[in-house]
């Protein structure tokens, strides 16, 4: 075997190392926040306040509201203007500090692979998980960018690892 292939099983087997780890990460801090949420009553309780829209009109109730009530419970913080932009738009100034690329995931996820969900636990409930998802899976790629970038920077795949 030669040095070349060795380094390139070696840089495989890392790749996967870091896939799993980023993952397992993703999966850990989901259980987390789901522990946290329960046990721990919430610091931002301005999150639940949600107007409708100036210029939609009002969604329909979901069949499962309990279930879209517990997921809308992670929009909290900054997520409240993502997931506000991306249902409604950019309404209101403090809006504007909030880069649209996210809410456009979101609003694209959304109607797309999510929308089936939408009449079971409503809408804004669908932007949330559309939101959750797609940060989860931009943090994986994310990491697989990084290891990829520090083999090509330090040459050498266990120092990048």
């Amino acid at each position: 075997m030669t040095s070349k292939s060795q380094l390139e099983l070696l840089n495989s087997s890392h790749q996967s190392k870091v896939l799993k780890a980023a993952i397992f990460s993703r999966f850990v801090l989901f259980i987390l926040s789901i522990l946290w949420r329960t046990l721990l009553a919430p610091y931002d309780t301005s999150a639940s306040l949600n107007p409708t829209c100036r210029r939609n009109p009002p969604l329909p109730s979901p069949l499962l509201p309990s279930l879209g009530s517990a997921i809308e419970n992670g929009v909290i913080w900054d997520s409240v203007y993502f997931v506000r932009i991306a249902q409604c738009g950019y309404e209101y100034e403090q809006s504007y500090a909030f880069l649209p690329l996210l809410p456009a995931c979101i609003f694209a996820f959304s109607r797309t692979v999510f929308a089936p969900l939408d009449t079971i636990i409503g809408y804004r409930a669908v932007l949330a998980l559309s939101g959750y998802v797609v940060c989860n899976v931009a943090f994986i790629f994310t990491a697989m960018y990084f290891y990829r970038l520090s083999v090509i920077i330090l040459k050498d795949p266990n120092v990048a690892l």
